[in-house]
């Protein structure tokens, strides 16, 4: 009899340890599929809002585009002919004598410094 609860005993716990280690991996796996999904959740979401972005960016690239086109006409309908070669902005009068050019400046930091651009030629 003591034998046979010994094995009865053996046998229990070694099914309660395999049970145990079945749920611990089933437990591991579902939360790391939940997170999984969360995450690919959240990156889709953050796709989508950048997608609107560019969106509105090449919007409002293309109306900036369309201001600067008027401003070049207007200027030019009174005798200044602008010309914009890359970084450089060149002003020209009806001579033909350049009366001015200024680089563009690349970054927010120096449009937004509240120091005024002087307009000199560098």
């Amino acid at each position: 009899m003591f034998n046979f609860l010994s094995i009865l005993n053996l046998i229990v716990t070694l099914g309660l340890v395999i049970g145990g280690l079945l749920a611990y991996q089933h437990g591991f796996a579902r939360t790391a599929n939940e997170v999984q999904e969360r995450v690919i959740h959240a990156l889709q979401s953050e796709i989508g809002a950048l997608q609107d972005r560019i969106v509105a960016l090449e919007k409002e690239n293309t109306r900036l585009s369309h201001v600067i086109m008027t401003i070049r006409s207007s200027l030019k309908r009174r005798g200044l002919h602008i010309t914009i070669d890359g970084e450089l902005v060149s002003i020209q009068d009806r001579s033909g004598r350049l009366t001015q050019a200024t680089r563009i400046h690349g970054s927010r930091e120096a449009t937004d410094s509240g120091e005024p651009d002087s307009g000199e030629s560098d």
